[in-house]
């Protein structure tokens, strides 16, 4: 499966690395956006090595030129919550699956713009909750799973 990620601030490493390095075994990153140019480079140098000129970048303004040129199938959205929407609705209606960690988006109308552009591209959308799994919150769950 073919990745991208917009947004390489802190929160965007774990994708990166699940995909390059945990999972890498059937999965690709094939490209990373994001506003700034200095977080590009940088999460860029940290992807593994690998065949052909490294890993393609876009400043945010070229979002869609990420998506047309790289055609990822689905699109990993690390930008801060009040831009989900934004991405979200324009990967789907270019072909991609959406994952995002909550919240989802902010408001209503951003929930509604995201629920409608899935409706209308039958793409997939997935938010993802990664804090449950840290060590006192697993310890929690098997305190309350034991009785």
């Amino acid at each position: 499966m073919k990745y991208a990620i917009v947004g390489t601030g802190s929160r965007h490493g774990m994708f990166r690395d699940a995909v390059t390095r945990d999972f890498a075994d059937g999965n690709e990153l094939v490209g990373l956006c994001d506003i700034n140019d200095k977080r590009l480079a940088l999460s860029a140098g940290r992807v593994p090595p690998r065949e052909g000129n490294g890993i393609a970048t876009y400043l945010a303004h070229e979002f869609a030129t990420m998506l047309d040129e790289q055609k990822p199938d689905a699109v990993i959205c690390t930008v801060p919550d009040y831009l989900h929407h934004d991405y979200a609705v324009a990967a789907m209606r270019a072909g991609c699956d959406v994952m995002t960690e909550k919240p989802m988006t902010i408001d209503l109308a951003k929930l509604k713009a995201i629920l409608d552009a899935q409706a209308e591209t039958g793409r997939k959308v997935t938010v993802t909750f990664n804090y449950r799994y840290t060590p006192a919150r697993t310890q929690l769950k098997d305190i309350l799973m034991s009785g």
